[in-house]
C-alpha cells in the first residue's frame, strides 16, 4: 500500500486503503523544488565566493549571529518532520481517524512546514535573493497542494475536519495550551 507522506492528519491503518487524496504530482514536484532550491542556493552562494557576483546579500550581520536562527530553523524543521511522520506512520489499528494531537494540534501541515523551515535555515546562513524567490515559490506550491489535499479531507471527514481547520492554523503555530480565538 502506498503510504501518503503529506499533511494528512489521519492516522494510518494497514487495514484501510482510503486515507485521503494526495496531490497527483506531489512527490515529483517536491523533489524538483528541493533540487532547484538547493541548486540555486548552492550555485548563487558559490558564485559569490568564486566570482564575487551573485544575488547573495552579505554583510548585514556577522556569520556567527546567523548560525542561531539557522540552527533554530533546522531544529524546528527536523522536529516537525519527525513528529508528523511518527504520527502518520506510527503503529495504529482500526479505521483511520483525525489526529489532532501533538504537532497536529499546533499546525495542520507540520511535515510541509518542517521542510520549509529546514530550507529557510540555509537562507539564514547565506541569504540569496534567487534562493529566496525559489523558497517563496516552494511555499506557494505547498499552499496550493495543501488546499487540494484539504478539499479531499473535507469530503472524507466532513464537519470534523472543518472544525479542525477552525481550531488549528494552516501554517502559523497555535502554541500548546492556547485556545483558538
Amino acid at each position: 500500500m502506498h503510504a501518503y507522506m503529506h499533511a494528512v492528519v489521519i492516522k494510518m491503518s494497514n487495514k484501510k486503503a482510503r486515507l485521503g487524496s494526495e496531490h497527483p504530482l506531489c512527490d515529483s514536484i517536491q523533489l524538483v523544488m528541493l533540487i532547484l532550491y538547493f541548486a540555486v542556493w548552492g550555485i548563487d552562494s558559490l558564485s559569490y565566493f568564486v566570482f564575487g557576483v551573485s544575488t547573495v546579500f552579505v554583510g548585514f550581520t556577522s556569520f556567527p549571529l546567523l548560525l542561531l536562527p539557522a540552527f533554530l530553523s533546522w531544529s524546528f524543521g527536523i522536529y516537525f518532520v519527525f513528529k508528523s511522520h511518527e504520527a502518520i506512520f506510527g503503529e495504529t489499528t482500526g479505521k483511520p481517524k483525525l489526529n489532532d494531537s501533538g504537532v497536529y494540534s499546533w499546525v495542520r501541515h507540520p511535515m510541509y512546514l518542517g521542510i520549509l523551515m529546514f530550507c529557510l535555515g540555509f537562507l539564514f546562513i547565506m541569504f540569496s535573493f534567487l534562493s529566496f524567490g525559489v523558497w517563496i515559490a516552494f511555499f506557494i506550491f505547498y499552499d496550493k497542494m495543501t488546499t487540494y489535499e484539504e478539499k479531499d479531507l473535507i469530503q472524507l471527514l466532513g464537519e470534523e475536519y472543518i472544525n479542525y481547520q477552525k481550531r488549528v492554523p494552516k501554517w502559523g503555530l497555535r502554541l500548546p495550551g492556547r485556545r483558538p480565538e
